[in-house]
C-alpha cells in the first residue's frame, strides 16, 4: 500500500512539473556562476580529497534524499527535486555513480535557485536532457562538485597518475568513466 501511494504522489508530482520547454537559445547558461558555487560548496564543508560526500551535503543543505523505485512508465526518469519540500528523488536502478551525479544534479537546480517548472526532471536521454541552460547549469554544477579541478590535480599528482588513467580516477571520486573523461578534457 505505501508503495503504491509513494508511486501515486510521484506520479501527480511528475506530471505537474514534467515540464520540457525548449527556449530557441533565448537565454545563455551561466557556466561561471555554476562552477563558483559547487567551488564555494566544496569550500564551506572542506572537503579536500575523493570521494565527495555528496549525500552528507545535500542533507546539511537540508535536503532529503529519497532512493526509489521509480513506476512503470517512469523509469527513464533519472530523478527530480521537490524543491518545495526539499526532497531529491533518486531512481533506485540507476548504478551508484549515476545515482552520486543525479544527486549532485538536482542539488544543483536547488543551490542555484532554478524554477523547476522550468527544468523539469533529469532524463537519460540525452537529446532531451541536456538542452535548456538549466540543465547545463546543473550539470556543470555536479560535475564541478563531484570533480573539483583543483582536487583532479592534487589526486593525479599525488598517486602519479596520467590522465590515461581515467578509469582508476573514476572510481577513486566515485564518478563514471564519461564524466571523468569530460573533467580530465578541463585541465
Amino acid at each position: 500500500m505505501q508503495q503504491h501511494h509513494n508511486n501515486h504522489t510521484i506520479k501527480m508530482f511528475i506530471d505537474n512539473f514534467f515540464v520540457l520547454k525548449h527556449n530557441g537559445g533565448m537565454s545563455l547558461p551561466n557556466f561561471e556562476n555554476a562552477q563558483q558555487l559547487a567551488e564555494d560548496v566544496i569550500s564551506k564543508y572542506s572537503i579536500s580529497e575523493p570521494v565527495v560526500p555528496i549525500y552528507d551535503i545535500a542533507q546539511a543543505e537540508g535536503v532529503i534524499i529519497k532512493i526509489i523505485s521509480m513506476p512503470e512508465n517512469l523509469k527513464s526518469v533519472s530523478g527530480f527535486i521537490d524543491s518545495e519540500n526539499k526532497i531529491i528523488y533518486v531512481n533506485a536502478e540507476d548504478a551508484p555513480n549515476r545515482q552520486t551525479f543525479t544527486v549532485a544534479h538536482e542539488l544543483g537546480h536547488y543551490l542555484l535557485k532554478h524554477d523547476p517548472k522550468k527544468y523539469g526532471v533529469l532524463l537519460r536521454f540525452p537529446e532531451i536532457n541536456g538542452k535548456e541552460p538549466e540543465e547545463k547549469e546543473a550539470n556543470c554544477f555536479a560535475a564541478n562538485l563531484l570533480v573539483p579541478q583543483k582536487m583532479l590535480k592534487e589526486t593525479i599528482k599525488k598517486y602519479s597518475l596520467t590522465k590515461e588513467d581515467k578509469s582508476i580516477l573514476a572510481q577513486m571520486f566515485g564518478v563514471s568513466k564519461e564524466v571523468m573523461k569530460l573533467r580530465l578534457m578541463r585541465i
